[in-house]
Protein backbone atom coordinates (compact mmCIF):
# COMPACT_ATOMS: atom_id res chain seq x y z
CA UNK A 1 0.00 0.00 0.00
CA UNK A 2 1.27 3.43 -0.86
CA UNK A 3 0.24 6.12 1.55
CA UNK A 4 1.24 9.69 0.94
CA UNK A 5 1.08 12.73 3.14
CA UNK A 6 -1.74 15.13 2.53
CA UNK A 7 -0.31 18.19 0.76
CA UNK A 8 -0.38 21.35 2.88
CA UNK A 9 -2.30 23.29 0.25
CA UNK A 10 -5.29 20.97 0.80
CA UNK A 11 -5.66 22.33 4.32
CA UNK A 12 -5.52 25.92 3.07
CA UNK A 13 -7.99 25.19 0.27
CA UNK A 14 -10.46 23.48 2.62
CA UNK A 15 -10.07 26.32 5.11
CA UNK A 16 -10.73 28.99 2.49
CA UNK A 17 -13.74 27.12 1.08
CA UNK A 18 -15.12 26.66 4.61
CA UNK A 19 -14.52 30.35 5.35
CA UNK A 20 -16.36 31.48 2.23
CA UNK A 21 -19.31 29.17 2.87
CA UNK A 22 -19.50 30.29 6.52
CA UNK A 23 -19.24 33.94 5.52
CA UNK A 24 -21.97 33.63 2.89
CA UNK A 25 -24.33 31.68 5.13
CA UNK A 26 -23.81 34.01 8.10
CA UNK A 27 -24.31 37.14 6.04
CA UNK A 28 -27.46 35.67 4.50
CA UNK A 29 -28.91 34.71 7.89
CA UNK A 30 -28.10 38.11 9.42
CA UNK A 31 -29.76 39.93 6.52
CA UNK A 32 -32.89 37.79 6.72
CA UNK A 33 -33.24 38.00 10.51
CA UNK A 34 -32.74 34.25 10.92
CA UNK A 35 -31.00 32.54 13.78
CA UNK A 36 -27.29 32.30 13.08
CA UNK A 37 -25.62 28.91 13.30
CA UNK A 38 -23.31 28.73 16.30
CA UNK A 39 -21.54 25.99 18.20
CA UNK A 40 -22.59 25.17 21.78
CA UNK A 41 -19.80 24.68 24.28
CA UNK A 42 -20.23 20.91 24.44
CA UNK A 43 -19.71 20.69 20.66
CA UNK A 44 -16.29 22.31 20.95
CA UNK A 45 -15.39 19.85 23.70
CA UNK A 46 -16.51 16.89 21.60
CA UNK A 47 -14.54 18.19 18.60
CA UNK A 48 -11.36 18.15 20.67
CA UNK A 49 -12.36 14.75 22.13
CA UNK A 50 -12.53 13.20 18.67
CA UNK A 51 -9.09 14.60 17.89
CA UNK A 52 -7.66 13.15 21.08
CA UNK A 53 -9.09 9.69 20.29
CA UNK A 54 -7.52 9.74 16.80
CA UNK A 55 -4.20 10.97 18.21
CA UNK A 56 -4.20 8.22 20.85
CA UNK A 57 -4.82 5.59 18.18
CA UNK A 58 -2.06 7.06 15.99
CA UNK A 59 0.28 7.01 18.96
CA UNK A 60 -0.42 3.28 19.28
CA UNK A 61 0.50 2.84 15.60
CA UNK A 62 3.72 4.76 16.19
CA UNK A 63 4.54 2.56 19.16
CA UNK A 64 3.99 -0.47 16.91
CA UNK A 65 6.26 1.03 14.25
CA UNK A 66 8.93 1.64 16.91
CA UNK A 67 8.67 -1.98 18.05
CA UNK A 68 7.22 -1.28 21.49
CA UNK A 69 3.99 -3.12 20.63
CA UNK A 70 4.40 -6.49 18.95
CA UNK A 71 0.90 -7.18 17.61
CA UNK A 72 -1.39 -4.93 15.63
CA UNK A 73 -3.85 -5.64 12.86
CA UNK A 74 -2.83 -3.97 9.59
CA UNK A 75 -6.41 -2.77 9.12
CA UNK A 76 -6.12 -0.75 12.33
CA UNK A 77 -3.04 1.05 11.06
CA UNK A 78 -4.67 1.88 7.75
CA UNK A 79 -7.93 2.96 9.36
CA UNK A 80 -6.06 5.20 11.79
CA UNK A 81 -4.24 6.85 8.90
CA UNK A 82 -7.54 7.42 7.09
CA UNK A 83 -9.10 8.86 10.26
CA UNK A 84 -6.12 11.16 10.79
CA UNK A 85 -6.26 12.51 7.24
CA UNK A 86 -10.01 13.00 7.31
CA UNK A 87 -9.83 14.61 10.76
CA UNK A 88 -7.32 17.18 9.55
CA UNK A 89 -9.26 18.01 6.37
CA UNK A 90 -12.62 18.24 8.15
CA UNK A 91 -11.12 20.35 10.93
CA UNK A 92 -9.63 22.71 8.37
CA UNK A 93 -12.98 23.19 6.64
CA UNK A 94 -14.84 23.60 9.95
CA UNK A 95 -12.29 26.11 11.26
CA UNK A 96 -12.87 28.17 8.14
CA UNK A 97 -16.64 27.81 8.53
CA UNK A 98 -16.61 29.04 12.12
CA UNK A 99 -14.17 31.84 11.28
CA UNK A 100 -16.54 33.03 8.52
CA UNK A 101 -19.45 33.10 10.95
CA UNK A 102 -17.27 34.88 13.51
CA UNK A 103 -16.40 37.65 11.04
CA UNK A 104 -20.09 38.45 10.55
CA UNK A 105 -21.13 37.99 14.19
CA UNK A 106 -18.37 40.19 15.60
CA UNK A 107 -19.74 43.15 13.62
CA UNK A 108 -23.00 43.06 15.60
CA UNK A 109 -21.74 42.62 19.16
CA UNK A 110 -24.02 45.36 20.46
CA UNK A 111 -26.73 42.67 20.48
CA UNK A 112 -26.24 40.07 23.23
CA UNK A 113 -27.18 37.19 20.90
CA UNK A 114 -24.39 38.05 18.46
CA UNK A 115 -21.91 38.39 21.32
CA UNK A 116 -22.74 34.85 22.37
CA UNK A 117 -22.49 33.58 18.79
CA UNK A 118 -19.13 35.28 18.28
CA UNK A 119 -17.70 33.74 21.47
CA UNK A 120 -19.04 30.29 20.65
CA UNK A 121 -17.76 30.33 17.08
CA UNK A 122 -14.35 31.63 18.18
CA UNK A 123 -14.01 28.76 20.66
CA UNK A 124 -15.20 26.26 18.03
CA UNK A 125 -12.68 27.60 15.50
CA UNK A 126 -9.89 27.20 18.06
CA UNK A 127 -11.08 23.65 18.81
CA UNK A 128 -10.97 22.90 15.08
CA UNK A 129 -7.44 24.29 14.83
CA UNK A 130 -6.43 21.99 17.70
CA UNK A 131 -7.97 19.10 15.76
CA UNK A 132 -6.11 20.18 12.63
CA UNK A 133 -2.85 19.99 14.53
CA UNK A 134 -3.75 16.63 16.05
CA UNK A 135 -4.74 15.28 12.63
CA UNK A 136 -1.48 16.36 11.02
CA UNK A 137 0.54 14.93 13.93
CA UNK A 138 -1.45 11.68 13.79
CA UNK A 139 -0.88 11.40 10.05
CA UNK A 140 2.85 11.90 10.64
CA UNK A 141 2.88 9.16 13.26
CA UNK A 142 1.02 6.73 11.00
CA UNK A 143 3.25 7.24 7.97
CA UNK A 144 6.55 6.46 9.64
CA UNK A 145 7.56 2.99 8.39
CA UNK A 146 9.53 0.73 10.71
CA UNK A 147 13.26 1.12 10.14
CA UNK A 148 15.10 -1.75 8.51
CA UNK A 149 11.98 -3.36 7.05
CA UNK A 150 10.29 -3.24 3.69
CA UNK A 151 7.75 -0.46 3.11
CA UNK A 152 4.96 -2.99 2.76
Amino acid sequence: MKAKRTPAWYYFAFGIIGFLVGLISASWTSRHSSAMVSAPWYLSASIVGVGLVVAWSAWQVKRFADGKIHKMAPERSVNTLIFAQSLALAASALAGWYAGIFVIAIQHTEVAYFTTVSWQTAVAAIACLIDLGLGILSEFWCLMPPTGEKEE
